[in-house]
């Protein structure tokens, strides 16, 4: 490895492989090259608003899907001709979040589940009022409590 983006390209799957966060693979860059990611020039970078705790698996399935794609295809073994491809290639980091359809369906599944279960809470609310309003078994004053001797 000779460039900055071929240890960082090195960084980012051997974080993914390991499950480690965005400040680790910035931390393993740092240590190879003394330099932060930052101060190059580099493609598929995380983007300034994004957390540094967050994983490296979650920001490339958002933000790399097909880096994410072929490190979940292919065995480690074949890393290295992955580093070799992205040498060439000018993918870079998507500036919006890459989501599928089944995310959006299962995000509108969610959506209306929570939705459904606040009308039952609600409709459970109504009920539950309108019993006690009307239960004669309710006495107005204090009980006296009869003491045994």
């Amino acid at each position: 490895m000779n460039t900055p983006q071929e240890y960082w390209d090195a960084c980012l799957i051997r974080a993914w492989r390991r499950q480690l966060n965005l400040m680790d693979a910035m931390s393993m860059f740092l240590s190879l090259t003394g330099k932060r990611i930052d101060e190059c020039e580099l493609l598929r970078t995380p983007l300034p608003n994004i957390p540094w705790k967050t994983g490296v698996r979650v920001f490339t399935a958002y933000h790399l899907p097909k880096i994410n794609d072929r490190l979940w295809e292919q065995e480690p073994e074949k890393d290295l001709a992955l580093l070799r491809k992205l040498q060439t290639s000018k993918y870079t980091t998507e500036k919006t979040a890459y989501r599928t359809n089944a995310d959006r369906e299962l995000s509108n599944a969610k959506h209306k589940m929570r939705k459904d279960r606040q009308k039952n809470a609600y409709t459970t609310h109504l009920v539950s009022e309108y019993n006690s309003a009307t239960d004669w078994n309710v006495t107005k004053g204090k009980a006296k409590m009869k003491v045994r001797k």
